[in-house]
Order: structure tokens, then sequence, then C-alpha cells
């Protein structure tokens, strides 16, 4: 049975810097309720990175979580939270001089009830606006025992 509410777009406004007047509207497609999900938990992520919140960018993991890093050099397998080293974020911010990252795209490959495939990209920025890369990256979001979440990301991203 079709499902009225959909298809329907969810949408992020991403600035480059906080003053920003030029806004940049990412526009993600969905077709039912778990890609939904997905996308939203995928938001929230990149919410809690920005705010530098572990714990939260946590809440949105499912775990055991999985993490593929550049040319396959870094294979991360957290079991538990915390998925991130104590301390990232202050290497993170020293290493890069990284401020925040934006959305440049989020598209759904293709899902189930339990499982959705989205290819994304997001662009690293320092404080001045200028950008540090962008990062094509594959996402898998699981619904694992009621809890949808990122089960699996692969990068080119330090």
């Amino acid at each position: 049975m079709e499902n009225p509410a959909y298809p329907k777009e969810i949408i992020t406004l991403e600035r480059i810097t906080e003053d920003s007047k030029d806004i940049k509207k990412v526009i993600t497609t969905i077709s039912n309720e778990h890609e939904e999900k997905a996308v939203i938990v995928a938001i929230a992520y990149m919410d809690a990175f920005n705010k530098k919140n572990s714990s939260k960018c946590d809440d949105s993991l499912n775990f055991p979580h999985f993490r593929l890093g550049m040319d396959n050099q870094e294979v991360r397998i957290s079991e538990n939270p915390p998925q991130a080293p104590p301390k990232f974020f202050e290497w993170f911010v020293n290493e890069y001089r990284w401020n925040h990252s934006c959305w440049d795209y989020r598209d759904v490959i293709q899902s189930s009830p339990t499982k959705v495939h989205l290819a994304i990209q997001f662009s690293r920025y320092r404080a001045d606006g200028t950008k540090i890369g962008e990062f094509p990256s594959f996402w898998v979001i699981t619904n694992q025992d009621g809890h949808w979440g990122i089960k699996i990301r692969s990068s080119f991203a330090p």
C-alpha cells in the first residue's frame, strides 16, 4: 500500500561561516519511513560532530561500529561506545584547524525496513570559511533492536 506522506524531501541549510549570507540548501528525497529515519540519524550525527559532542555522535551509531578511513589504511571497529578516542575533537581542531562540516549531498542509494545505504558528501571548513576538503562517503544505517544508527562509514576523510 502506498503511503501518501512519501515521497518527500528533507532539507538542511548549510553555511560556510556562521555569519555567511550564502546559504546552501541540501535536499534529500526519501521514499518511506525507514529512509526518513536513516537520513535524520545522519543529520543528527553531523550536528553532534559540529558541536564536538562525542556522546551525541555515539547516540547516532549502532555498535559494533565500523569505520573504513583514508585509502584503506585505517579500519576501526568500535565494539561499544565511545567510538572516538579521548580528546579526539581537541586533536582534530589542532591538526586541521577544523571548525565545522557542511553537507554537500545526501542520496539514498537503496533501502529496506532494516538497512539504508546513503551516498553522502561533506566538506570541512576552517572558521574563516576556507575549505579543508570535500569527502564523498558511503554510510550504512541500520535498525538494530529498534534503534536506527550508522553501522558503517567508509570515506577518504582523515
